[in-house]
């Protein structure tokens, strides 16, 4: 069964951007939740900033899972390839 869907390069660079996008996100949903004045108290804020910080940390989530998928793909990827050289070289 073939466990590798996406190609080793791209599950790396799928992880390190999904790293700081949810950083990113987190930093954003923690100051939304909080109400850091310059993202609440300006002319084009939000109406409800309490559910633009749920929205952000929920997105950061999703963030989290593709972390997650991507790390297991790079890892598949690795033992696969290992099981490849080790068969073809006996």
């Amino acid at each position: 069964m073939k466990l590798v869907y996406v190609s080793p390069c791209c599950s790396v660079c799928c992880t390190v951007f999904s790293i700081f996008g949810a950083l990113i996100l987190l930093a954003f949903g923690i100051m939304f939740k909080a109400g850091v004045h310059e993202l609440t108290k300006t002319k084009e804020s939000p109406e409800d900033p309490s559910s633009v910080g749920t929205s952000c940390l929920i997105a950061a989530g999703i963030y989290l899972l593709f972390i997650l998928f991507c790390s297991c793909q790079t890892v598949v990827a690795k033992k696969t390839k290992k099981q490849e050289e080790f068969g073809a070289s006996s």
